[in-house]
């Protein structure tokens, strides 16, 4: 299988005010039949100073490990589970000696602004002799999606969501948990044995399988925390559904990507979590069979809503209070709003002007 790529970072409101460059990281790889993309999330922190510098060695990483790590795949050729280990590793090697060959070109200069907020503590330990510390200073999160037609591998490094459409129209996340990443707390490609904590899934893209993917989204958690928590997965579904798909289908490719670049990915981090968020996706070009999946997803989801419930909504929202985790900007229905008011009305536009 095909697939459109994507993938754009959006520099957030919290970073910018306090004058920090953005912390997350993402890109897109292609050759011959390869395609990956990757999201990275740096840390921000006050003693990760130069995190926004490791996402993006994360990305870079990524690449060079992807070129090396399926160059040797032959035709129908499946992953092995030792060679998605190994590849997990030298990724995480890679990443390692990245940073501290950064840290020897860009030794610290105590007038290097977020030096200057680092702790004591940790001033003491970069200062020292000691290696191990160095990849604290460049921190980050990672997932990346490498397909290689017939198959397609997921790897994740700490928190964010990897969300997929299947074609019998059910969302999934197929990344086993991570018990170690909670609240503020995340496994982390600087950690010690990092490599231990990777995450991995394997989708097969079978074209006759149901449960073969037209829809793979990476996100940081960012766009995770624009939603009420505990319902995170809800609405990235409808987000992914009712906004990205959709206009895909109804607008193309092209035009969406450039409402999720220009209007729609910066209106999610100035309304909702305020924090830098990153967005990559593999989506199938052929936008008859995202159709069909989209619909499946649609009926299903009328199916699980109970009609008492429907009946109901109305006299529950004006009768009671909404929990306070609820009172969040509802992301995903502002943007399919906006969306609808303004990518007609671009389509125009660029036809004008061509």
């Amino acid at each position: 299988m095909r697939f459109s790529t994507f993938a754009k970072s959006i520099h957030g409101k919290k970073y910018r005010e306090r004058g920090m460059p953005c912390q997350d990281s993402s890109d897109v790889l292609e050759f011959d039949s390869v395609q990956t993309i990757a999201v990275a999330d740096g840390h921000g922190g006050k003693d990760y100073f130069r995190s926004d510098t490791g996402s993006r060695l994360a990305i870079k990483a990524t690449f060079e490990q992807v070129k090396v790590f399926c160059n040797g795949i032959s035709e129908g050729e499946t992953f092995s589970e030792n060679s998605i280990r190994n590849f997990e590793f030298k990724l995480w090697e890679e990443w390692q000696k990245a940073v501290k060959d950064d840290w020897i070109k860009n030794p610290v200069r105590v007038e290097e602004e977020r030096w200057k907020n680092v702790s004591d503590k940790y001033k003491a330990r970069y200062i020292s002799a000691d290696e191990q510390y160095i990849p604290v200073a460049y921190g980050t999160t990672l997932i990346c999606a490498v397909s290689i037609g017939w198959q397609v591998l997921l790897v994740q490094i700490g928190d964010g969501s990897c969300v997929v459409l299947q074609q019998d129209g059910e969302f999934k996340v197929p990344m086993p948990p991570d018990n170690e990443s909670f609240g503020y707390l995340t496994s982390s490609l600087c950690d010690v044995n990092g490599y231990k904590k990777f995450r991995h899934a394997v989708l097969n893209c079978e074209e006759d399988s149901p449960l073969a993917p037209v829809a793979i989204f990476l996100s940081t958690d960012g766009i995770d925390n624009c939603y009420p928590i505990g319902n995170n997965e809800k609405y990235l579904y409808k987000f992914y559904a009712n906004t990205v798909i959709d206009s895909t289908i109804k607008n193309g490719f092209r035009l969406t990507r450039d409402s999720l670049c220009d209007k729609l990915l910066p209106y999610m981090t100035e309304h909702g979590s305020n924090d830098d968020i990153s967005l990559a996706y593999l989506m199938t070009k052929d936008l008859n069979l995202l159709k069909r999946s989209l619909e499946k997803y649609h009926l299903q989801t009328v199916k699980q809503t109970p009609p008492q419930v429907i009946k109901q909504t109305p006299q529950v929202v004006k009768q009671t209070p909404l929990p306070a985790e609820e009172v969040q900007t509802n992301i995903a229905e502002q943007a399919a709003q906006l969306r609808k008011r303004l990518l007609p009305a671009w389509g125009e536009e660029r036809k004008n002007k061509t």
